[in-house]
């Protein structure tokens, strides 16, 4: 048996796909880059070119803040809690004015879909922004539940969002795939103790195929062809 033969056997049992949002189902770096760069301004201090911003995301809006701040050299007038309560204030109203879905995705989502799996999101971004996202680029209806980083007391790469996530979707971890593009998405499916598969096009520099996912995509059209031996419960 070839190693993707043997991989699509390993998920088989699959009939419920957890995905990242950013850097994954989502090209966000730019509304995101956008509200962190008010934040600084408001205090006083240079804003972060996109391409520096993209290395920044992975933890959530707390740590991406913070990695800003030190990033132009301004980390002692750092406020954590009246730093994101400003990211968040903007953030809420101009999320999804630059952000697109990448190439592919809405098909992808699509065809999953009318096969049967159950699908949800587990991202470390609030949940108002990731529902506002999902809805207004028209791919809410794919979705039994959205995670966000503060829809539970941990966040990526903690186990507690993907088993919240499989709760509302009424699976486990043994019928569950990660989706993601970063450490945290490999390390909250570890911790779960769910297959994780990674995708090539996201956000973090880290060597993907270091982190103990099954696999590591190039083309997101790769997934279905993943999980063409499994048969999802009706």
């Amino acid at each position: 048996m070839s190693s993707a033969e043997s991989l699509k056997a390993k998920l088989s049992a699959v009939d419920c796909v957890l995905w990242d949002l950013d850097g994954t189902l989502t090209d966000s770096i730019v509304d995101i880059c956008a509200s962190m760069n008010v934040v600084l301004s408001q205090n006083g201090l240079d804003k972060v070119g996109v391409d520096d911003a993209r290395l920044m995301v992975g933890l959530g809006a707390g740590k991406l803040l913070q990695r800003a701040f030190e990033h132009v050299g301004g980390l002692e007038q750092y406020d954590a809690d009246k730093a994101y309560a400003s990211f968040v204030e903007h953030y809420r109203d101009h999320c999804c004015i630059n952000t697109t879905l990448f190439p592919g995705v809405r098909e992808v989502l699509e065809a999953l879909h009318q096969r049967g799996f159950r699908q949800g999101v587990c991202t470390n971004k609030p949940v108002q922004m990731a529902n506002t996202i999902v809805a207004d680029l028209g791919v809410d209806q794919y979705f039994g539940s959205v995670v966000g980083g503060d829809s539970t007391s941990r966040r990526k790469p903690d186990a507690e969002p993907v088993m919240a996530c499989l709760a509302e979707l009424q699976s486990v971890p043994g019928r569950a795939l990660m989706v993601g593009d970063s450490p945290a998405d490999a390390g909250c499916a570890i911790a779960a103790g769910v297959p994780a598969v990674l995708v090539d096009w996201g956000y973090t520099t880290e060597a993907l195929d270091t982190l103990g996912a099954e696999t590591v995509l190039s083309e997101i059209s790769e997934l279905p062809r993943l999980l063409s031996q499994a048969v999802p419960k009706s």
